[in-house]
């Protein structure tokens, strides 16, 4: 059994049996006597001389196996140990006397035996010797404690005799014995007599007719001025205020990381110039959509209804306002000028059903298209170096490498806690990463040095209007002014002009009446095409599920589902 503490800092060394034997011990088996000479050393120190005599029975096996513990819990913080040192195994009986042993957690496993035969049957006698320093334990008044399982509550057989003597340098004092189960406080049978030619410090104690998982535990005091007895050996556990302890080298540690943490946030702020054709002089130089893409930091739907304007004002397509701005009517036209892949992908979206189509017929049918419309303008912003990344990868991008960050923050957190002190560089880590993460998707901003000039410049577009001279220029930058949300500037700028605007050859509606041109109500209508527009490219298909017909179906409700053999 496990002895119990006896004192300041007494010792508790389980010594037990084999624990990973069968739940029951073989037929006929059982230890016939247990003899144990414990000697107690100056140091502090416990030589042990086991002799068992192991009954096999019948059946053949390889030999003895002992498991001893070497590592009992001391306190909050420590676990103590009992290393087993100087092992030697004998047979007076022949039996082999191989020795493998193997450390699993909290005990040392010792097989004594030929692995490779299982020729061991009946009675055979085995003689372990070994030492364990730091077992006795000093008292205040300078005597010394000593407890000690002289046969553990492990053993899986029945033992007929236990024989302990327990032998000091002094006479010992308070000396006791205790058997049966696990806890039991019950006195052993006898207080033997020390064999003959024991020194004075020598007390002998007996036990019979042990069961399965019973043992035997001894405990004596020492003199004062006898023993000079070694510190326990402790080692340290787990404790969160052990692990996360604040000392100069763990704060310095993690300060040591939230500084290099600051500086990679540093380096998030700054840009970079991939190689692309620069910055033009006019924003007008670059695709409408495109520069609504760097004017918002990311492709918006105005965006993709100035590149359908652009289009338009380049001859592929042509605008008619239905009614009073209800509705409109697009006309797909031929024309040689080449499409880049935005432009593509918005043609192949709006006219899928054939050259003639309207606003009304592409609502809810178009979703899909318009937003890979969009990826494409920012594919083309970043191809012009205007952008670093699409916006969405690169606010992905740099949350993912702050979870990540953060991810291994806490698997050093939990490591560096299990097995050190310095848990708080790990918990410095951990906020690392949520910090990057945050900061990385709030300021993830796709813009280089380049897409920042572009996008001053867009600015400033509705300043520069009324600088033109050339009336058919106001017509070129119809798409630009949707894209800005500069179409009001537009009109004033147009009505400014001393010559008139000429109507856009794609556009016919209500600002058109006869010769006359009404810019400010193209203003207006332009307006609420861009409103009507990014409405129906933007809306989601209807659903499908269920019926407001309120008909009744089979298999037209909610839930069901079926089932079948298989």
């Amino acid at each position: 059994m496990r002895s119990v503490l006896l004192g300041p800092l007494a010792a508790i060394v389980v010594l037990v049996g084999p624990l990973a034997l069968p739940a029951a011990a073989a037929d006929g088996e059982r230890v016939v006597a247990v003899t144990a000479g414990l000697t107690v050393q100056q140091d502090g120190s416990l030589r042990v001389r086991e002799e068992v005599v192991y009954d096999f029975g019948d059946d053949g096996h390889h030999g003895l196996e002992r498991v001893i513990p070497v590592r009992a819990p001391h306190d909050r913080t420590h676990d103590r140990s009992y290393p087993v040192q100087d092992l030697r195994v004998e047979s007076p009986t022949g039996a082999p006397t191989q020795v493998e042993t193997e450390t699993d957690g909290d005990f040392l496993d010792v097989r004594v035996g030929d692995p490779d035969s299982e020729d061991v049957r009946g009675e055979q006698t085995y003689v372990l010797t070994y030492t364990v320093p730091a077992v006795a334990d000093a008292r205040p008044d300078g005597s010394a404690r000593i407890a000690w399982d002289a046969v553990g509550t492990g053993w899986q057989v029945p033992i007929d005799r236990v024989e302990v003597t327990l032998d000091a340098p002094a006479p010992l004092r308070d000396a006791r014995c205790t058997a049966g189960d696990e806890g039991s406080t019950r006195p052993c049978d006898t207080t033997a007599d020390a064999p003959a030619g024991a020194s004075a410090g020598t007390t002998a104690f007996g036990e019979t007719d042990l069961g399965e998982e019973q043992g035997v535990t001894v405990s004596a005091t020492v003199p004062a001025g006898v023993l000079t007895p070694a510190p326990p050996i402790l080692l340290d556990t787990f404790s969160p205020a052990l692990a996360f302890a604040a000392t100069p080298a763990t704060l310095g540690g993690a300060a040591a990381v939230l500084l290099a943490g600051a500086l990679g946030l540093l380096g998030l702020r700054r840009r970079r110039d991939p190689a692309g054709p620069g910055v033009p002089a006019d924003v007008t130089d670059l695709p409408p959509g495109v520069v609504g893409a760097v004017a918002h930091r990311g492709a918006r739907d105005v965006d993709v209804v100035a590149t359908l304007l652009d289009l338009a004002q380049r001859g592929h397509l042509a605008i008619e306002e239905v009614g009073d701005g209800d509705d409109w009517s697009l006309h797909r036209r031929e024309t040689p000028d080449p499409l880049r892949p935005a432009e593509q992908r918005l043609l192949s979206t709006v006219f899928a059903g054939g050259p003639r189509t309207s606003l009304s017929a592409v609502r809810t049918t178009a979703r899909t298209g318009t937003q890979l419309t969009k990826e494409a303008l920012e594919d083309d912003a970043v191809a012009r170096g205007l952008f670093s990344a699409r916006p969405a990868r690169l606010a992905l991008r740099r949350v993912g490498a702050g979870l990540l960050v953060t991810f291994a923050g806490a698997v050093a957190t939990v490591l560096l806690a299990l097995w050190t002190s310095a848990a708080l560089v790990g918990v410095a880590v951990v906020v690392v990463g949520l910090v990057l993460a945050v900061v990385g998707l709030v300021t993830a901003d796709p813009l280089t040095v380049a897409g920042a000039h572009v996008r001053a410049r867009a600015g400033e577009f509705a300043t520069t209007l009324t600088r033109s001279a050339a009336p058919e220029r106001f017509t070129r930058l119809v798409p630009y002014a949707v894209a800005l949300d500069a179409t009001g500037a537009w009109a004033a700028g147009a009505r400014s002009l001393h010559a008139p605007v000429p109507t856009p050859p794609w556009y016919s509606g209500r600002a058109v009446d006869g010769s006359t041109f009404n810019v400010a109500l193209f203003a207006g209508t332009m307006g609420g095409f861009s409103a009507s527009t990014s409405d129906a490219l933007s809306a989601a298909p209807p659903s499908t599920a269920g019926s407001s017909s309120g008909s009744t179906y089979t298999g037209g409700g909610a839930g069901g589902g079926g089932g079948g053999s298989w």
